[in-house]
């Protein structure tokens, strides 16, 4: 009975089948990582948009893409707090119907899965206007979404409060609404549940076949087009697009297919519950992992990013995004000396750029090398937007020291 049970069984259950013991641990497990990363990532980031609200940095407002990602790391701590609820249980041995820890994790299930649902398909929907559209959404417009969208999903969880006071009873193998609010469980929750994910995926898709028509179509793949986004950049962001869709829909179909399956009557063993449940869960540590890896300089740059500025420069594996900033200089030439010792820096975005130790030692190479051939490319990427008061910028030293030498040569 215990391993077949459905989620109609509503009474508490004392104490836990062997399935549920074992299968909660996975569960409990992953929403503890993805809420610990979750408040980690949300709290880095509203550390540094309060650095730079105070130095004046965001006079035009904070770039829209990272205040998505800012809001989508809150939801996900939301689904994961739902998830780690799931410890009291293992703790106790039980799920008790009536208390506090029943209700919030009902409550936290509730807006958590459709609050990263939406900011997940918000996300594509503002990629969308900008790559296919080229349209730039106005910061009103913006804000006034973003406040609808928490708006929606908290009146959704209202209204099914509203409904019953004690809607949160054991639904299966956590706690969540009542078995026999089988059309509320549809209307205020799984009917937006599957809007997000097909739109999400439909909507990546008609940004990756944007992106692969005009690169097909354009004559000159070496410049910026129209709406000053860089091509090939632009391929590559179509390649990372890809992952985010995939994740989502693979974190979030299993519950939400086995939630629909139960409402046919189909019988939906406890199993089954616990593998949808630490999928679901990892949503917030794989986002946390994803936006981190793939846009690591648009979140994690010591200077804000312009405020409308999608950053296609920025996907890729940490440091890929050398041309971020504007400008991209590229020498090649004779291959070095592979004695001269030369020395790492790193600029304020982190990364690495390998200077010589002197400028006699480059000026003893290119002489050792007279029928070398070199050549320069530099490419300028002009965008209007405030300029950045680099006095109160987190320079180090040597970025100082640095800057101080390339004066003194261009005096010499």
């Amino acid at each position: 009975m215990a391993t077949n049970s459905t989620v109609g069984l509503t009474t508490t259950l004392a104490p836990l089948p062997p399935v549920l013991r074992q299968g909660l641990v996975a569960v409990a497990f992953f929403g503890l990582l993805s809420l610990i990363s979750s408040v980690a990532l949300f709290t880095f980031l509203t550390y540094r948009l309060c650095v730079w609200y105070h130095r004046g940095q965001l006079r035009d407002g904070a770039n829209q893409f990272l205040l998505l990602i800012y809001n989508l790391v809150l939801a996900d701590i939301q689904q994961a707090m739902a998830f780690a609820l799931t410890s009291v249980y293992l703790s106790q041995d039980k799920i008790e119907v009536g208390t506090t820890t029943c209700w919030a994790n009902g409550w936290f299930v509730s807006t958590g899965d459709l609050a990263s649902g939406v900011f997940i398909f918000a996300i594509a929907l503002h990629t969308y206007f900008a790559v296919v559209r080229g349209r730039r959404i106005g910061n009103k417009t913006f804000y006034g979404g973003i406040l609808g969208s928490w708006l929606f999903v908290y009146s959704m969880a209202i209204i099914g409060v509203g409904l019953d006071p004690k809607v949160y009873t054991r639904a299966g193998a956590w706690c969540w609404i009542n078995k026999k609010y089988d059309k509320e469980r549809l209307w205020l929750h799984y009917l937006w549940i599957f809007i997000c994910m097909f739109g999400t995926v439909v909507t990546y898709i008609l940004i990756f076949l944007s992106i692969r028509a005009k690169s097909r179509t354009r004559s000159n793949v070496n410049f910026p087009d129209e709406n000053g986004n860089d091509p090939a950049a632009m391929k590559r962001a179509a390649k990372y697009m890809i992952i985010y869709p995939v994740v989502y829909v693979v974190c979030t179909l299993p519950l939400a297919g086995g939630r629909m399956a139960s409402m046919t009557g189909m019988k939906i063993p406890y199993w089954w519950f616990c593998l949808a449940g630490a999928a679901i869960t990892s949503c917030g540590w794989l986002d946390v992992l994803l936006y981190a890896v793939t846009r690591h300089v648009l979140i994690f740059s010591r200077a804000p990013p312009p405020p409308q500025d999608l950053g296609f420069d920025t996907f890729g594996w940490k440091d890929a995004a050398e041309n971020f900033w504007g400008i991209k200089t590229t020498v090649t030439g004779p291959l070095g000396d592979p004695s001269i010792r030369r020395r790492d820096r790193r600029d304020f975005l982190g990364r690495r750029t390998s200077r010589p130790t002197s400028r006699q030692s480059d000026e003893a190479h290119f002489a050792g090398h007279p029928e070398g051939v070199i050549s320069a490319k530099t490419t300028i990427e002009v965008r209007s937007g405030p300029i950045i008061n680099y006095a109160d910028s987190d320079m180090s030293g040597i970025e100082m020291e640095d800057k101080s030498d390339r004066i003194h040569s261009h005096n010499e």
